[in-house]
């Protein structure tokens, strides 16, 4: 069977449950945290947590941070693919969440906070994509904004501060951090004079 045959027969898969067509009906409008799914469906959090895990995994909702909270939107763009384009196989299936990345952020993300930092490169070097996104690209963050950033997440916003940049997700001058986005990025803060 073909990786894409695979992957349209989890799109079906994903919308086979009750739980997670209502999760869907729920995030169709607005973005929602997972702790306000399990609230609304009167659910546990870890049973909302499993079918939103099936639903990214099959491409069918969007992630993005906000604070300290991830939020969840149906991905409309994929809901969106007639299921007659789906079966002949007309339209491309929607791009699943990466299955590790997802497994590491339920890890080590809990109710919107960073339980610990991974020991495992792998492991840190997701958290720290994941926490990147808190900064916008072409703006500046003083040193003190990076860190209390940070530390809604995790009470070593130093440590996260400091990967960040050595990863390369943040540059660093004079107290001025920025977003580093492509290897095209600004080699100085953003609205500088060169």
């Amino acid at each position: 069977m073909s990786a894409d045959l695979n992957a349209r027969a989890a799109v079906f898969r994903a919308l086979s449950h009750p739980a997670r067509l209502t999760l869907l009906r729920l995030t169709w409008t607005e973005p929602l945290s997972g702790e306000t799914l399990a609230r609304l469906m009167n659910l546990a959090p870890a049973t909302v947590s499993h079918h939103l895990a099936q639903l990214a995994e099959a491409g069918l909702t969007t992630v993005r941070s906000d604070g300290h909270h991830r939020l969840v939107m149906a991905n409309h763009a994929a809901l969106g693919v007639t299921l007659d384009t789906l079966i002949r196989g007309e339209a491309a299936p929607p791009a699943a969440e990466d299955p590790y990345r997802a497994r590491v952020l339920r890890a080590f993300l809990r109710d919107g906070r960073l339980t610990r930092i991974p020991a495992q490169r792998k492991k840190r070097d997701v958290i720290l994509h994941e926490l990147a996104a808190l900064f916008e690209p072409g703006r500046t963050y003083t040193e003190r904004e990076v860190s209390d950033k940070l530390a809604e997440y995790h009470p070593d916003f130093f440590t996260l501060r400091c990967e960040l940049v050595g990863l390369g997700l943040l540059a660093r001058e004079n107290g001025v951090y920025w977003r580093v986005v492509g290897s095209d990025a600004p080699s100085s803060p953003p609205g500088a004079v060169e």
